[in-house]
C-alpha cells in the first residue's frame, strides 16, 4: 500500500507538472485549468492517504519491536533495549546516582517504555521525588488496571515513539506560541484584504480563461495582492513556522490523545485523564484532530509550485494563519493540560507493564502509621528474576539502625539498593521487587559513591564527608515524630508534624582515611542520625563499628557470607541475610584468586578490622 501510493502520489504531481508546462506554454484553455485543479486535489488526497499508510506500517513495526524489548527487559537483556534518555540529573540529589536511577542497567531503563519526551520526563519526576499516600494509591490503582490491558498498554507504547525524534524543547516551543498573544488580532487591513481581494482574484483569472476581458485585468488584482502581502510574508512565514516548528508540536500526540479519550479503564485516575481531555467546549482529540487538519494546510508552503499561486490568488498564508490564532484563542492555554495529561498516562504504563512483566512482585502499602521499613522476601529490581536473591529485610523503627556487615563481593551494596529502589518505586506508585512492603512515607537519602572533583577542588574523602552533611542535615530538618524526642536543634512538635521522616542508606562511611579516625567520626554520624528520628541502614567492613555502648543496643547486626570450594580456591555466595555480625574474610584469598598474592585467607575473628 506505501509503495502503491509513492507511485501514484509521483504521477499526479507529473500530471501537475504537465498541466503547468501547458498552461505556459499555450496560455489560456479552460482543459488546462480543470487538470491543473483535479491536479491540486488528486495530489492532497493522495498524500494524505500515503501518510496514512506509512503510520500504520510504523505503527506495526514498533509494535514488534516493543514486544521484542519486553523479553528482553524480563531477562534483563540490557544490550537488547534502546539506549534509555538521559534526563538532567540535581548534582545534589538525595538519590539519583547511588540508586541507579539513569543510565545503563539503570531503572529507567528497565521502565524506560515511554517514548514521548512527556512521559518520559513524568515519569523521571516521580522518581526523583516520593508522593503522599493519596495520591500512591490513585497510581496504583490505574496501575494495576492498567497491568492486565496488554493490548492497550502496547498501543500507547507504539502511538508515544511514533512521535519520533520530538524533543521536551520542540514541544516547550510549541507551548510557548500556544500561550503567545495573538500576531493577527491587530492587524484588521491584512484580515480585510484577506476577505476582499480573493474573490477579485478568482473573478479575474474566470473572466480571463474565458476570454471576456484583456490581460491587465488579471494582473491588476494580482499586483495589489501581491504588495499587500509582500511587508508581511516573512513575519506571516514565521508565525506559522512556530506552529509547525519541523516535525515538533502537539499534533503529534493526536493520536495518543485519542487513545486516551476512549481509554477501556475505570480507574479513578484514568477517569480523572478522560475527564481532563474531555473539559471546554470541544474535546481535546477533537481539537488536535482540527489542529492537524490547520497544520496541513500550511505545509503548503513547503511547496513552491502550489504555494506562490495560492498566496497570490487567495492570500492562503493569511487565511491558514487566521484559523491557527482562532485555534489558539479557543484552546491554547488549555495543550499544556493536555500534555500533562499524556505525560501522565504513558507513566502509568511504565509502572504497570513492570508489573505485568513480573507478576511476584507486589504494590507496597504506603502507611502514614507505620514506624519501619517491613519487606517480606524483598529483592533488587534491576536483577534478573533467575539470579536475584530475596530476603526478609525489616528497617527502624526510630533511634535503632540496620547494620549490615559480610565479606567481599557478599552482596551488602546490592542490598542497600535494594531496599532503596523499592521505596523509590512504592512512593512513586509502581509495584515493587518484593511478597510484600510496608513503609511510611519517607525520605530517601544516600551515601554510596562519593566523587572527587578536580575542577572543584574537592578530594575524594572531602566529597564524603560533603555527602554525610547532606544526609545528616536532611534527617535533622525532618526531625522527630511528635511525641518522640528530638535531636540537638531538630525540629519538633508542629514544625515536623506531617513531614515525611528519613531514611539514610550509607555504604562504608569514610571511606579515604585512616581506621581509628574513620571509627570516631562514624560513630559521630551514627548518633546524630540516631537522635534524629530517622531510619537507616548501614553497611560496614569494620566490625568495631558498633562496639561503643550507646551505639551497640541500637544496632540491629545482620550479615551475609561465603561458602569456600574445594581446596580453598573457590569462592560462592547465596546472597542470604543472616543475624549477628559476619564472622568471616575473604580479602586475601581474592588476592590469591587474582593472581596477586599467595595470603591465607578466610580468618574465623568476629573482631577483625576488615572484612
Amino acid at each position: 500500500m506505501v509503495r502503491f501510493c509513492e507511485r501514484l502520489r509521483l504521477a499526479v504531481f507529473v500530471a501537475a507538472a504537465a498541466g503547468a508546462w501547458l498552461l505556459i506554454s499555450q496560455g489560456r484553455g479552460q482543459a488546462v485549468w480543470l487538470l491543473m485543479a483535479g491536479a491540486v486535489v488528486a495530489f492532497v488526497i493522495v498524500v494524505a492517504r500515503h501518510r496514512a499508510a506509512r503510520r500504520r506500517l510504523r505503527r506495526a513495526e514498533l509494535m514488534a519491536d516493543f514486544n521484542r524489548e519486553g523479553i528482553a527487559r524480563v531477562e534483563r537483556r540490557w544490550s537488547g533495549l534502546p539506549r534509555s534518555f538521559t534526563p538532567a540529573v540535581p548534582r545534589t540529589h538525595d538519590y539519583a546516582d547511588d540508586l541507579d536511577l539513569h543510565g545503563p542497567a539503570s531503572l529507567l531503563h528497565l521502565a524506560g517504555v515511554c517514548g514521548a519526551p512527556p512521559g518520559r520526563a513524568t515519569l523521571w519526576s516521580w522518581l526523583l521525588a516520593p508522593s503522599d499516600p493519596e495520591t500512591v494509591a490513585l497510581r496504583q490503582e490505574a496501575v494495576r488496571e492498567m497491568a492486565g490491558a496488554f493490548d492497550y498498554r502496547d498501543r500507547i507504547a507504539a502511538e508515544a515513539r511514533m512521535t519520533g525524534g520530538v524533543s521536551m524543547e520542540e514541544v516547550e516551543r510549541f507551548l510557548r506560541w500556544c500561550e503567545r498573544p495573538r500576531w493577527l488580532s491587530g492587524r484588521t487591513w491584512l484580515r480585510a484584504a484577506a476577505v476582499l481581494l480573493p474573490p477579485a482574484n478568482l473573478a479575474a483569472i474566470i473572466l480571463y480563461s474565458l476570454g471576456m476581458v484583456p490581460t491587465a485585468v488579471v494582473a491588476w488584482p494580482l499586483l495589489v495582492s501581491a504588495l499587500v502581502m509582500a511587508p508581511a510574508w516573512k513575519a506571516i512565514n514565521r508565525a506559522c513556522s512556530e506552529a509547525d516548528d519541523g516535525e515538533s508540536g502537539v499534533r503529534h500526540y493526536g493520536s495518543l490523545i485519542d487513545l486516551l479519550a476512549d481509554a477501556p479503564l475505570d480507574s479513578r485516575y484514568a477517569s480523572d485523564l478522560r475527564r481532563r481531555l474531555g473539559a471546554g467546549s470541544r474535546p481535546a482529540h477533537r481539537e488536535i484532530a482540527a489542529l492537524r487538519r490547520l497544520l496541513d494546510m500550511a505545509e503548503v508552503r513547503r511547496s513552491p509550485l502550489f504555494h506562490v499561486p495560492l498566496s497570490l490568488v487567495l492570500l492562503w498564508d493569511v487565511h491558514v494563519l487566521a484559523a491557527l490564532e482562532r485555534w489558539k484563542k479557543r484552546s491554547g492555554a488549555r495543550v499544556r493540560g493536555w500534555i500533562d495529561a499524556v505525560g501522565e498516562a504513558e507513566a502509568l504504563a511504565a509502572l504497570a507493564a513492570l508489573a505485568a512483566d513480573h507478576p511476584d512482585w507486589s504494590m507496597p502499602t504506603l502507611d502514614a502509621e507505620a514506624t519501619t521499613v517491613h519487606g517480606r522476601a524483598l529483592g533488587h529490581p534491576l536483577l534478573a528474576p533467575a539470579l536475584c536473591v530475596r530476603n526478609d529485610v525489616e528497617v527502624g523503627p526510630a533511634g535503632s539502625f540496620l547494620l549490615v556487615t559480610g565479606s567481599n563481593m557478599s552482596g551488602k551494596s546490592t542490598l542497600l539498593k535494594a531496599v532503596g529502589l523499592n521505596v523509590v518505586l512504592g512512593q512513586a506508585g509502581g509495584p515493587v521487587c518484593a511478597e510484600s512492603l510496608r513503609i511510611p512515607p519517607l525520605r530517601v537519602v544516600t551515601g554510596m559513591h562519593a566523587a572527587d572533583s578536580l575542577a572543584d577542588g574537592v578530594s575524594f574523602f572531602m566529597a564524603g564527608l560533603q555527602r554525610l552533611k547532606q544526609v545528616v542535615d536532611a534527617a535533622e530538618a525532618a526531625g522527630a515524630p511528635a511525641g518522640s524526642a528530638a535531636g540537638k536543634g531538630a525540629p519538633t512538635g508542629e514544625e515536623v508534624r506531617g513531614a515525611p521522616r528519613v531514611l539514610y542508606l550509607l555504604d562504608e562511611i569514610l571511606q579515604g582515611t585512616n581506621s581509628a579516625e574513620r571509627r570516631i567520626a562514624a560513630r559521630t554520624v551514627l548518633r546524630r542520625l540516631l537522635r534524629s528520628g530517622a531510619l537507616g541502614v548501614v553497611t560496614t567492613h569494620d566490625l568495631t563499628l558498633a562496639d561503643a555502648h550507646d551505639l551497640n543496643v541500637r544496632a540491629v547486626p545482620v550479615h551475609l557470607t561465603e561458602s569456600v570450594g574445594e581446596g580453598h580456591e573457590g569462592l560462592t555466595f547465596d546472597y542470604r541475610l543472616r543475624s549477628g555480625i559476619a564472622t568471616s574474610t575473604n580479602a586475601l584469598r581474592l588476592l590469591k584468586l587474582v593472581g596477586l598474592g599467595d595470603g591465607d585467607g578466610g580468618s574465623k575473628s568476629p573482631g577483625a578490622a576488615a572484612l
